[in-house]
Order: structure tokens, then C-alpha cells, then sequence
């Protein structure tokens, strides 16, 4: 019997490039993220691409995941330079 992966999960061809490498980064990433705001507290998107060596679209990407099914929370006001801190959120 041959095994094509194709067939049994043909969402996974549909992604591909970026999307395609962050979706297989994700348990790795989300685990160093969520760990990042435990160790350090709240931080704007720059500063978790820069703690994790990864590109701010990735992190923004993660954040906003967080946010949408309500580990994270955002800061209500923005900082100075119009970035939101994100928190681990603790009331979930």
C-alpha cells in the first residue's frame, strides 16, 4: 500500500513557503514564547523577535494567536513608540 501523504491530509499541501515553516516551527515557537513572557513579564512584539532570534512578523504572528484564544493579553495603552506589551494572561 502506498502511503501519500497528499491524500490523507491535503490541507497541508495548500500551505506553503513562510507559512509552510512557521506552521512546522509551531509547538518548538509557542512553547519558547509562552516561556519568554513567564520569565521576563510583558513585551511589545520587537522584543520578543529579538529575545528569540526569529522575525517580528513571526512573533507578531504567535502574539496575535495567543491573544485570539486568550493566553495573552495586550496592554491597553500603547508605549511611545506605539508598541503594545503582550502578558501571559492569568485570569483565563
Amino acid at each position: 500500500m502506498k502511503d501519500d501523504g497528499r491524500e490523507r491530509f491535503p490541507e497541508s499541501v495548500a500551505i506553503s513557503g513562510r507559512k509552510r515553516e512557521t506552521a512546522r516551527q509551531e509547538f518548538a515557537v509557542r512553547a519558547r514564547v509562552l516561556d519568554l513572557l513567564r520569565e521576563k513579564g510583558p513585551l511589545t512584539v520587537p522584543e520578543v523577535a529579538q529575545a528569540l532570534g526569529i522575525p517580528a512578523a513571526d512573533a507578531h504572528w504567535w502574539l496575535m494567536g495567543f491573544v485570539r484564544y486568550n493566553q495573552v493579553k495586550a496592554s491597553e495603552k500603547a508605549d511611545d513608540e506605539g508598541y503594545y506589551r503582550y502578558a501571559i494572561n492569568e485570569a483565563k
